[in-house]
Formats: C-alpha cells, structure tokens, sequence
C-alpha cells in the first residue's frame, strides 16, 4: 500500500484536481526530510469559506477564515499502530481564501495550495507554532520542503 491522500472537494474549482500529484511529491518530500518511513493516510478537503469559519469557531475559538486547519489524530491507545499505515488526520483548506492570500503575498495560487498543504501536513504530524522558537522551526520546515520542488514562498 502507498501513502494515500484521500481528497474531498466541497468547492468546484478546477485548478485543485490538477494539484493532486504535486502534493503527493510534497508528501514524498516532507516524509523524506523528517526520516518517516511508515505509510500514511490522511484526508485533505477543500472547504468553503463558511465552513472554515465554523470549524475555526468551533474548534479553536477563533471568529474568522482559516487558510488552513489541521486536525490531528488522537491515537491514545495506539489503535493505529497496529495497522501497515498510519493514519494521521484530516487537513482543511478554504481555497478562496488562499487566492485571496495569494494575491495579497504575490504568490501563485498553486504555491500558495503548496505552503499550505505542508503547513497543514506538518501540524497533523505533530508540528506547532504556539510560541517563537516553534514558529522558526516549522515555517523554516515549511520553506525547505517546498523548495524540493523549486518553491519559493514570498512571506510579503
């Protein structure tokens, strides 16, 4: 069994099918760069606007669009470890509000789906950015990982 990204589209863009096979290069690239050699799975959904703010409100009590939310996996019982993959939980991306972003940043949309896609991917695998020293280390992981794949993320 391969890695498996298990895409679900609730918004009809048509650009986001054609990003299916970078994104697994990056998940080949982010798996590389921190020596993880189990299979994962994990769901990546393309969500409304509307929908972000609900789970952003829900979840992490904040009142607006999330670029991208992360949801983790609470193995607590190592259920998971049991399996030939791990499953490692669900990444949210609002993609109007990454055009948005994009736009504002002077990226490309699909750089823009890139950064987000591994920033979303690196908080499922454990990753965080609560304080400073967190921050540094996982947006420089963020930069070194897209730059397998010739991206430069402009941080305007």
């Amino acid at each position: 069994m391969k890695d498996k990204i298990y895409f679900v589209y609730e918004v009809d863009l048509a650009k986001l099918k054609s990003y299916e096979k970078v994104l697994y290069k990056l998940l080949k690239f982010t798996k590389k760069y921190l020596n993880i050699n189990k299979r994962l799975s994990f769901s990546l959904n393309y969500i409304k606007d509307e929908k972000s703010v609900y789970l952003n409100k829900t979840y992490r009590n904040k009142d607006y669009i999330g670029d991208v939310l992360s949801f983790p996996i609470d193995d607590e019982y190592n259920i998971y470890s049991q399996l030939k993959y791990k499953e490692i939980g669900d990444i949210f991306i609002a993609p109007h509000e990454a055009k948005r972003k994009s736009l504002k940043q002077k990226n490309s949309f699909k750089t823009e789906i890139s950064w987000l896609f591994v920033h979303g991917l690196l908080h499922i695998l454990g990753f965080d950015h609560q304080v400073n020293e967190e921050a540094n280390v996982m947006f420089k992981l963020t930069d070194d990982i897209l730059s397998k794949i010739k991206v430069n993320y402009s941080y305007n």
